[in-house]
């Protein structure tokens, strides 16, 4: 037997490796020399990939940081230099600082570190991962693990016992239905959930190993250069992978996306098996893979589709990796098959069925656009074994029996039952998936059907985006007293979580100019519908005239929203501005001489600011308005105001020496004002009266 490992160049080197009694194995990895040195860089990208940054960002206080129960890596041997003198390693570097926090088990024996298995590490635990807390972490090699360490393959013993929470496997191999029989079994049996990875590469014929199992979550490349198609062993043409994770560089090959998946699958298990939820048993990693497949994104992927009869694509399974809605969805809560509830835009269920149908009520709030939907459906097949033979001669032999599950979406009326929309009815899989692009506001029932005369236990999720729409609550941003535009961002469906909202913002004011710089980004928070955002105007002397701010909800993978809705809030000059920019041209208004409150163009000896209060034409001579009357045997002036003119104060002054001037009575402040001396005519000499406006 020989252990193949990629190398340089796609070259290959073939090691003897007589010890190995089990199937042929190796590492599936393109260039194993590639170290992760700038980790925290390189991995951020994934990690903003798949929704796990903005899901840190919002809720990084309740995230699990590591499974309770710890974790399982199993690797392939790494050969370190040539025969005669070859270490065979398979551990990552134990005592690095990016491990801090975690107890390690090296299962198969001492080892070395493998750059492989440390490359796996840093994406699965590592304190830049999903899962940085402390934990236990079981080690393994691929032989080991197969044979005596866990498996228990080609023995008579069944596996032992499994009690971490997730194992990975960046490994593939050859073997038998027998393989996967063990794996499933240990599956269902211990509730943990196992992650594995195809090769890479764009064949079309699957690995044997580990793979084409049942019960495990098998991951690609969201790039599609991964062996992908249907199995040919232990049950036909059933659809691989399942599920795919980002592969840009430097992460070029599934022996990376395969621990990304495993630890978001370590992230949402913990939370499953905390209270509220309290998941135990074979419950744990069919919620887990049913909502990692429920909320993987479709279009970030090329071409994604599936039909009635095949759940998934041909290529990309379910869909690419999101962190954020597999936990989003976890939080929305469990769901129960009834007659009479109904649920929200995404939630998941822990059942099973018989002979009867399972019906989940839930609703697309009204009001919003429509939205992605994905529904999906897991269960796992029975295995049983038993031992044959003499004492002497024993044989253990495994077999597998898998129930007929299918899973419908129907229109509803609240929770009455309507017409079918669109249906999952795969003969082979034990995975159905519903999509539908955009699902409209309304009533909804998912339908399980069992075709079988056995009690199955299920688990079913489905997740849809929310809704947000924009109002304008404010409409107008004034610069004479500073007044802001507000406007209002309002979600609908589920509000457990905080919202991030990526805003766009346009209109022909320019931002730090006419107005205070808005934020790229809005947060509404855990329990809220709504959040506003303020259109903060900057005073200035300026006639610019009317300016508008524009502000729409940008395209983001969390939400939905109508890109042709916008909140348009309008700048408003200071009056006496707006005035000026309505009468003057731009280069008038750049000319001081011409457009300033002082200024007289049309020589009528009336300044700007007198042909603004009197609502009057500055480019044309004016007799003055202004009537000299009598009021009561009172000196008094009288003119009709320019009712646009809010930011003019009116007053008038009187003397009878043309040097000290006094207050003069307002006996009516507008349309016409008007205003009398405090001294009679007949008691005075000479009396005088003059109109003031004054502007702030």
């Amino acid at each position: 037997m020989k252990l193949a490992l990629f190398g340089m160049h796609s070259r290959f080197l073939e090691i003897p490796f007589e010890r190995i009694k089990m199937p042929v194995f190796k590492p599936f990895f393109c260039v194993p020399c590639i170290l992760v040195c700038s980790g925290t860089t390189l991995r951020a990208d994934w990690q903003d990939e798949i929704g796990f940054t903005r899901l840190q960002a919002l809720v990084s206080a309740e995230l699990p940081s590591a499974p309770s129960d710890g974790l399982t890596q199993v690797e392939a041997f790494e050969p370190e230099g040539l025969e005669p003198n070859i270490n065979y390693n398979y551990i990552p570097n134990t005592a690095a600082s990016e491990f801090t926090g975690k107890t390690f088990d090296p299962r198969s024996g001492a080892s070395a570190t493998s750059s492989h298995a440390n490359h796996v590490a840093l994406n699965f635990y590592g304190n830049t991962s999903q899962l940085p807390g402390a934990c236990d972490v079981d080690l393994y090699s691929a032989d080991d693990w197969l044979g005596s360490g866990f498996l228990g393959n080609g023995s008579n013993e069944i596996p032992l016992f499994e009690d971490r929470a997730v194992q990975s496997h960046s490994w593939i191999g050859s073997g038998g239905a027998e393989t996967g029989q063990r794996l499933d079994y240990a599956i269902n049996r211990d509730g943990f959930v196992c992650v594995v990875g195809v090769n890479n590469g764009y064949s079309t014929t699957l690995p044997d190993l580990l793979c084409q199992s049942y019960h495990v979550i098998s991951v690609g490349r969201d790039d599609g250069q991964h062996s992908a198609g249907t199995t040919t062993i232990d049950g036909q043409n059933r659809i691989k992978p399942e599920i795919v994770a980002p592969s840009a560089s430097p992460e070029y090959a599934t022996s990376w996306t395969t621990p990304m998946v495993a630890g978001t699958a370590g992230l949402i298990v913990e939370k499953l098996s905390s209270s509220p939820y309290s998941l135990s048993g074979a419950d744990k990693p069919r919620v887990t893979k049913a909502i990692l497949l429920a909320s993987a994104t479709k279009n970030t992927v090329a071409s994604w589709s599936n039909t009635d009869t095949e759940p998934l694509d041909l290529v990309y399974g379910a869909g690419e990796l999101n962190a954020y809605h597999a936990y989003s969805t976890v939080r929305s809560g469990r769901a129960y098959a009834s007659d009479s509830n109904q649920y929200g835009i995404r939630a998941w269920a822990a059942d099973s069925v018989n002979t009867t149908e399972n019906t989940y009520y839930f609703t697309i709030p009204t009001g919003a656009p429509s939205t992605p939907f994905s529904a999906t459906l897991v269960w796992h097949r029975n295995i049983t074994t038993q031992l044959t033979g003499g004492f002497f001669n024993k044989t253990r032999t495994w077999s597998s029996t898998l129930a007929n599950l299918n899973l419908r979406l129907h229109h509803a009326t609240g929770t009455t039952l309507g017409s079918i929309m669109s249906e999952s009815v795969s003969a082979v899989d034990n995975v159905e998936l519903i999509y539908q692009s955009a699902l409209a506001p309304g009533d909804y029932a998912l339908r399980v059907e069992n075709t079988s005369n056995t009690d199955t236990p299920y688990a079913l999720a489905w997740h849809s985006l929310p809704a947000v729409t924009v109002a304008v609550t404010v409409s107008t941003a004034r610069e004479i007293d500073g007044q802001a535009g507000v406007i209002t961002l309002t979600r609908t469906g589920d509000t457990t979580l905080p919202l991030y909202v990526p805003l766009t913002t346009g209109g022909t004011a320019i931002a730090g100019t006419h107005y205070q710089i808005l934020p790229d980004n809005v947060t509404i928070q855990a329990s809220q519908t709504s959040t506003t955002l303020q259109v903060s105007p900057i005073s200035d002397n300026l006639a610019q005239g009317e300016r508008t701010v524009t502000v729409t909800v940008a395209t983001d993978f969390a939400l939905v929203s109508n890109p042709s809705e916008s909140g348009i809030v309008t700048l408003e000059d200071k009056p006496f501005d707006q005035w000026r920019f309505n009468y003057f041209t731009s280069p008038e208004l750049a000319n001081p001489s011409v457009s300033n409150e002082t200024a007289d163009p049309d020589d009528d000896q009336l300044a700007n600011l007198i042909e603004y209060a009197l609502d009057l034409d500055p480019k044309s001579p004016d007799i003055s308005p202004i009537a000299m009357i009598d009021s009561g045997g009172y000196l008094a002036l009288s003119a009709d105001d320019n009712p646009d003119a809010t930011d003019i104060t009116w007053a008038a002054e009187t003397t009878g020496d043309l040097e000290n001037w006094n207050p003069a009575i307002v006996t009516s402040p507008t349309n016409p004002f008007t205003a009398r001396d405090t001294v009679l005519i007949d008691s005075a000499e000479k009396r005088f009266i003059r109109l003031k406006i004054t502007r702030p």
